[in-house]
């Protein structure tokens, strides 16, 4: 009888930790916790890309600043660097992030923090890749 109250209670502590989502675990990449909701797996995914993104066009800000910092209208260019750095993962990021967890909700998967990271830098990279490509400016 002690055995199975003993089996009853670890297989809810067990649920019970997997359901303990919290976007600090995904920043950790800790495996223990998976997302299981949209709200969850959008979030995860949304927080890498504008970590990620945010990293990336701070790196791209300093470089900007540091070489045209003697240049009249130059030394501003970093503040707009700095600017479409956190439009982008908020406007399309948003969007791309809601589409993968959509499809991720949609065939019954969950979603490792890894996953997330990947999901999240991927998008980032993308977005970097276009920006400094200019695609867009030739069409």
């Amino acid at each position: 009888m002690k055995n199975r109250i003993f089996l009853f209670l670890q297989s809810h502590l067990l649920i019970y930790k997997m359901d303990d989502f919290r976007l600090g675990s995904v920043l950790a990449l800790d495996s223990s916790v998976k997302a299981r909701y949209f709200n969850q797996m959008w979030m995860s995914v949304f927080i890498w890309c504008l970590f990620s993104s945010a990293i990336i066009y701070s790196i791209a800000a300093i470089i900007a600043f540091t070489t045209l910092r003697r240049h009249y209208l130059g030394r501003f260019y970093s503040v707009i660097i700095l600017v479409m750095g956190l439009i982008i993962p908020l406007s399309l990021g948003l969007l791309s992030s809601g589409a993968i967890a959509f499809v991720y909700k949609h065939s019954n998967f969950s979603m490792v923090p890894i996953h997330a990271m990947m999901w999240g830098v991927g998008q980032t990279a993308i977005h970097a890749a276009v920006g400094f490509t200019r695609i867009l400016a030739t069409l």
